[in-house]
């Protein structure tokens, strides 16, 4: 019994973690976009709003999916792999649009 509650507790911890992660991730992307208004920096906060409501909404769609049964649950998570996917696109072509025009203003001076 002491080793699902260690288990519980590390995973409890490991979405705390996470979750500060994406909280980081977020204000991040919204100083950024304070500071230089672009369509990259755009995206980077889309990227990452959706990525934070993934995260959040993922907790929260697997509990209502458990209550239907193995099928629904494994149905829950692709489609939030889906989701997740997508998130983690956007925010890679902000990141790559803002690396582009940072480099290309850089080598231009």
């Amino acid at each position: 019994m002491e080793d699902i509650d260690t288990l519980q507790l590390q995973f409890a911890i490991a979405g705390i973690i996470n979750g500060l992660v994406h909280l980081t991730i977020l204000i991040a992307t919204i100083i950024m976009l304070a500071k230089k208004r672009s369509i990259a920096t755009f995206l980077l906060l889309v990227g990452s709003i959706l990525n934070s409501i993934g995260f959040a909404g993922g907790f929260i769609y697997n509990a209502i999916a458990a209550k239907n049964g193995t099928e629904a649950l494994l149905s829950a998570q692709v489609t939030l792999a889906f989701f997740n996917a997508f998130s983690y696109f956007i925010f890679g072509i902000g990141l790559l649009l803002l690396s582009i025009n940072v480099f290309k203003r850089h080598n231009s001076k």
